[in-house]
Formats: C-alpha cells, structure tokens, sequence
C-alpha cells in the first residue's frame, strides 16, 4: 500500500507539474488575487530555469497582502507566480498589472500545462514604449487564455536601487480600459488645476520681480511632477520617448525637489529670514543639499551602473526629503502665534501627512494610507490650491500698498508742485512790481529828464534834437515793453477776477507784438479756483510763447471753451507756421517751455497732443474739470 502510494504521488507530481492553488478565471470585470499571488527573492539576477526549479520545490512563498508587495528600497530581483485556470468554453482576455512607478524592467513568462513557455512579455520603465507589451502609463500585459486553458504566470521584475511598492491587478480588458480612461481623465484634471496654478505664480513673478513667486513655480511644477510619475504619466505623457533613464530616478528626483522647494517657499514667505536669520540659514543650508544632490541624482544616470550605488543615493535622496519636510513642520511651528503662521501649517498638514506616509510606503515600513486614493496626490492639490490662494492675497495686498504708496506720492508731488507754483507767483509777483513800480517809475524819469534835454536844445542843434526825439521813442516803447512783461507775471487780481477778462487783458498785451495776427474766441468758462485759473493763465501763456518764438507763420488762431460731455476744459491752438517734427522731440531733449507746460498739465491731470506738419501746427490741450465739485466746495 505504501509503494502503490508513493508511485500515485509521484506520478501525480510528473502529470501535474503545477504546484499553486489555481485562479478560478471566468466572466469578471476583476479578481481577487487574495491567496493566489505568490513571490520569491532573487539576489543574484537568475534565469527562468531557476525561478522555474524553485516552484517546483515549493520555494515562492505566498505574500502577505492579498495584492500589494512593499519591500522598500531593494538590491533584489523579485519573481512573482500566479496560476489561472480559464472556465469560459471560449477565449478570455486579461490584463495583468504589477503597477509600480518603479520597475526599471518586468519580464513575464507564462507556462502551458506542461511547463513549456508558451509565451514571453516584456514591459517596464526602461523599455521603450513601442517594444513594450502594452504602451500605457503602467506596466501591464495582456494575456489570452483558451477555451479551458491552465497556465502558470512568473514575472520577473527588476526595480533594484529604487524602493518597490508594487499593486497587482488583474482586470478584463473592457474593466482595464474603462479605469485608465477614468484615472487619464482624473490625472488630467489635476494637472490642469497644477499648470493653472503655475500661470498664476510666473503672471505674479513677471509682475512683481519677487523670487518668492518664481520659488512656488518651481515647487508647483516639480510636485506636479511628482504626482504624474508615481502614477506613471510623467513617463507616458512626457519623456518616455527620449529620455528613459530618468525613470530611474524620476520618483527620488522629483520628490527631493518638491520638498526642498517647498522649504524655500515657506522660509521666504513666512519672512523667516529677517525673523530668525540663524535658523533661517540653517533651513536654507538644507535646501542647498537638497538642489546639490538632486544634480547628483542627474549624473548618477550617466555615470552610475553600480545598483549598490544608485540604491544608495535614492535612498539618501529619501531621507533628504523627509529633512526637508521635517524642517518645514518645524519652522511652521514657530510661526503658529500669527494668524497667518496658523493658515500655512494647516496648508502644510495635508501634504505633509501624505508625504510622510508615502516616505514609509516607500521605505516598506507600513502599507498603509490615510487619505485616499492617494495622499502624496490629495496633499499636493490641496497645498497648491491653498498657497495659490495664499499668494493672490498677498498680491492683492502689496498692489493696495503699493497704490496707497502711488496715491500717497501723487499728493505728495501735488503739494510739491502746488508749492513750487506758489513760490514762482510770488517770486513773479515780486518781480512784476519792481518792474512796474522802481523801473516803470524810472523809466518815466528818464523820459521826462530826455525831454527836458530835447526841450532845451530845440534850436541849437537840429541833430542832437532828433537824437533826442528817437531816444523818447525808444524809451516808449521799453516802458510798454516792461508794463507788457509785468503784466504777464503779475496778472492781476487773480482771486476776485473771471478767467474770460484775464485772457482779454493778455491779448490786448498781445497785440503790440507784430509777429503774428492773433484771432482767440473764449467761451463762457464756469467758475474757476484761483490756482486753476493761475496755472490754466500760464499754460495758454507759454503756447502763446512757443508760438511767437517758433512757429514762423502770420497768423494763429485759439478757442477756449468748457466741454459739457467730457467735463473738460479745452484749448485749442492752431497757426500757419513750417511746423516740427514732434515725435523727434519727445524722443531728443524737449525745450524749457514744452517742459514747463507738461508740469503744469500734471498738476492739473490733464493732457495734450500735438499736430504738426509743413502746413503748420494744431495743439489740443484738455484739463479735466467737475463743476459740481467745485460749486460744493
């Protein structure tokens, strides 16, 4: 009985050579694998025959968890089994997904009922897409099975000097393909949030020129970065065409970049530097070795096969991020006694609760997951979300500083301009009443003393009496010459007087110049404010200027009128003379009068624009004016 027994099993063993509990496969979206997966440690990067033999002695040892493996950072080839036995009298389609971000390669050998190997897969992140079984954003393969068909499935995967936190999935098609649309369509729409985000931070940078902005750009894209490599889309979407081996280290880098930007970030927007400048520098030496060792991680590409090595600088690229984002905690912890310090730890909690179990996911120390579906990706959102709202703020509030500093300046340069326009009436004033009393007065004495002189020679000598007589002459025409000059810095009575005689008075000065023809026409003008009327009086003064010295022509023409529908009071001067070239003067040296005139335009907000050719030159000035102010003044 014994011997009959023996040669049963042994037989049994050389028909059967399966030795794993099989998956029932039927009409499912999806399988539990619970029970059916099972693994086995390489060290030495062996053969199928290998991995082979070791299941037939019953050396795979069944996982732990019903689909996830977690081992950490590994130096280790793994080799996974899996055996599926078809239900379906017709042909079933699966696909089969050891989804990690960090496979470097995954090869799957599935074996018929002999044992033979019926077919070979590859995928993996340093397989190119177009050689890989299926190109998507996982590493997946597609498995057939016939009508009634057993085989048994050992994958290979090889993710050595990176940390291995690999689900298994195993999907129809139909399931398969309905959750990628889904997660594509998911992942895109935080990537939009993410680049939106990103506009905002370079619109304020360009803005602003503050290095904070550019800082949070640098943290919003990294992390986005982040977020689409662990899901594998960084890869699919962005640099798996061109640039394969940055999958070696695109997890470590881009996550060793996200936390020391966003140490930066926060030390330069809570103002830590001018604060605690001794453990602002102590922050900041950590950011340094973070931006240092990331340049390490990118020439450890070229220059690094060694898979000890390469495990060791991921690693210690990991530990540098949980520095990062421990110091991040600490210094937002001396800041929570200001309202503002409160907001930005709670803005850091989320991120920094998902980060930190996606460290221990990483390291294998734990499985679990607090925020789902993904903590690293909900604490991203949520803190970019959060700082984004954060910098608007801040944005809105230094543009309201800086227009309350820009009002503040603009009063300012108003009383500065208001008392630099008193001082030259004063300073007018003065002068215009020594020329019209003490040399007025003179001139009229030296008259009557010329006189007096022709009066006594008359006679005598008929040429010294016509050289008199020219002398009066003269003098005449010097004491008009200084009444006329007195007069246009001296205009009286400005505060009792309407706008409309002043105007008149200086035309009527206007006329003993024998330059130009002047035709004006002034319209009812409301009631003007004793500075408006002074500076308004120079303004047409100094065209009036321009005109005579420059403008070479024999007549001019000047309308003054109040402009109901634009409440606006206008000036308009045009005159017959060779004209200029206006926008060579703007962009050379613009003459004293031009000058004196665009102050004066300031003071009173308004504005001007000139139009000059061969045919002569128009000038439109426009100074705003409410009467309705005024009047309730």
């Amino acid at each position: 009985m014994i011997l009959l027994l023996f040669i049963l099993i042994t037989w049994d063993a050389k028909s059967n050579p399966f030795a794993l509990p099989f998956l029932q496969i039927e009409d499912k979206e999806d399988y539990n694998l619970e029970g059916y997966l099972f693994v086995l440690e390489d060290t030495q990067n062996r053969d199928l025959s290998w991995a082979f033999e070791s299941y037939s002695k019953n050396a795979f040892q069944l996982m732990d968890h019903p689909y996830l493996f977690n081992k950490g950072f590994s130096k280790s080839i793994w080799w996974f089994a899996l055996a599926l036995e078809n239900q379906l009298d017709q042909e079933n389609i699966l696909i089969f997904s050891p989804a990690s971000s960090s496979l470097h390669e995954a090869t799957l050998y599935t074996l018929d009922e002999s044992g033979k190997i019926a077919n070979t897969q590859i995928s993996g992140y340093r397989v190119p897409n177009d050689i890989r079984d299926m190109d998507t954003r996982l590493v997946s393969f597609r498995i057939s099975l016939a009508p009634k068909e057993k085989v048994i499935l050992l994958l290979k995967t090889d993710s050595r000097g990176r940390n291995i936190y690999m689900p298994f999935f195993l999907d129809n098609a139909e399931s398969y393909w309905e959750y990628e649309v889904n997660r594509a369509a998911l992942f895109a729409g935080i990537s939009t949030v993410l680049a939106f985000a990103s506009l905002f931070a370079l619109f304020l940078f360009i803005y602003l020129k503050e290095r904070v902005y550019i800082i949070f750009l640098a943290y919003v894209l990294s992390g986005t970065l982040l977020i689409l490599e662990e899901d594998g889309y960084a890869f699919d979407w962005l640099y798996g065409n061109w640039f394969l081996s940055l999958s070696q280290i695109g997890i470590p880098l881009f996550g060793l970049l996200t936390c020391g930007f966003l140490l930066k970030f926060n030390l330069l927007f809570t103002g830590l530097k001018t604060k605690n400048p001794t453990f602002f520098r102590t922050l900041r030496g950590f950011y340094y070795m973070a931006l240092g060792w990331s340049l390490f991680l990118l020439l450890g590409i070229f220059l690094i096969q060694d898979y000890t090595l390469k495990y060791t600088f991921n690693l210690t690229a990991l530990y540098l991020s949980m520095a990062c984002v421990a110091l991040v905690l600490v210094s937002n912890i001396s800041q929570i006694h200001k309202k503002q310090g409160i907001y930005i730890l709670l803005a850091n909690l989320v991120l920094i609760l998902g980060l930190t179990f996606y460290f221990l996911n990483s390291q294998g120390i734990t499985s679990f997951n607090p925020i789902p579906p993904n903590g690293l990706v909900v604490g991203a959102l949520v803190n970019v979300l959060a700082f984004t709202a954060a910098i608007g703020y801040r944005f809105y509030l230094v543009r309201k500083e800086k227009e309350g500093l820009l009002m503040e300046m603009t009063i300012k340069e108003k009383d500065f301009l208001l008392e630099k326009f008193r001082i030259q009436e004063e300073e007018r004033q003065r002068i215009g009443r020594d020329l019209h009393d003490d040399l007025g007065a003179l001139m009229a004495v030296i008259r009557l003393k010329v006189e007096d002189a022709e009066n006594k020679v008359g006679g005598i000598n008929q040429k010294i009496q016509e050289n008199l007589a020219e002398s009066v002459k003269l003098i005449e025409k010097a004491t008009k010459d200084i009444r006329f000059i007195a007069h246009e810095l001296m205009p009286s009575e400005v505060d009792q007087k309407r706008f409309e005689p002043m105007i008149s008075e200086l035309f009527a000065m206007m006329e003993t110049q024998d330059r130009l023809d002047f035709r004006y026409h002034v319209s009812d003008l409301p009631p003007l404010p004793a500075y408006y009327k002074t500076n308004l009086f120079r303004i047409i003064k100094e065209m009036l200027n321009n005109t005579i010295k420059h403008a070479k022509g024999t007549e001019a023409d000047i309308d003054i009128f109040y402009d109901n529908e634009d409440a606006e009071i206008k000036v308009i001067l045009s005159d017959n003379g060779k004209g200029f070239d206006y926008t060579k003067m703007k962009e050379g040296n613009k003459g004293m009068g031009l000058k004196n005139l665009e102050t004066r335009l300031t003071y009173l907000n308004g504005k001007h624009e000139i139009s000059s050719g061969p045919l002569g030159t128009t000038v439109l000035v426009c100074i705003p004016f409410e009467i309705n102010e005024y009047e309730q003044q």
